[in-house]
């Protein structure tokens, strides 16, 4: 349903009860000019007006569904790839190991995962490459940062690597 439809019958709908609000409360009371505004109208005309309007937005909103196609935007985050129990397990444990749990580092994981996902399903080997090696040189960026030793720091950029990318060839899989 497009958004704007409950919008729609909601003003058909307001400006329906107050033509028919309007006419009972004068028409009880024998007013024949309604002052809205400043501006004085008779009685009939502004029932008429107000409440053909709210019957027209209301018919609007009816038919809009029909005429008007919606299809709402889908949001990056549907596509991610679920890790296995094991492989979220492994990363975990990888992740803790060297302190790399932050916020700043989960959201980049969780961001290199849905794009690598997508250029590897849209078949962008450059992509792929190019979020590889930024993802790698954050995770060496944050070691050097706690200084780690260089030996170990590529050991461990390539065992999250490879965790995470055998986390998108089981997608593929499926």
């Amino acid at each position: 349903m497009h958004p704007l439809v409950p919008v729609i019958m909601t003003l058909g709908v307001i400006l329906f009860i107050v033509g028919i609000s309007v006419y009972a409360i004068l028409g009880a009371k024998k007013t024949k000019v309604v002052k809205f505004f400043g501006k004085e109208y008779q009685l009939w005309s502004f029932v008429a007006a107000t409440i053909g309007l709210g019957t027209a937005l209301i018919m609007l909103s009816v038919l809009m569904p029909k005429y008007i196609d919606y299809q709402p935007e889908k949001t990056p985050q549907s596509t991610q790839p679920l890790l296995s129990s094991n492989l979220k397990y492994e990363l975990d444990v990888a992740l803790n190991s060297l302190n790399l749990t932050g916020g700043a580092m989960t959201n980049a994981i969780g961001r290199f995962q849905v794009e690598y996902q997508a250029a590897s399903q849209k078949g962008e080997k450059n992509a792929m490459e190019l979020l590889v090696l930024e993802l790698g040189f954050r995770i060496r960026t944050e070691l050097q940062n706690q200084n780690y030793p260089e030996a170990q720091i590529e050991r461990d950029v390539e065992r999250i690597l490879n965790i995470l990318k055998q986390s998108n060839k089981q997608a593929n899989g499926k």
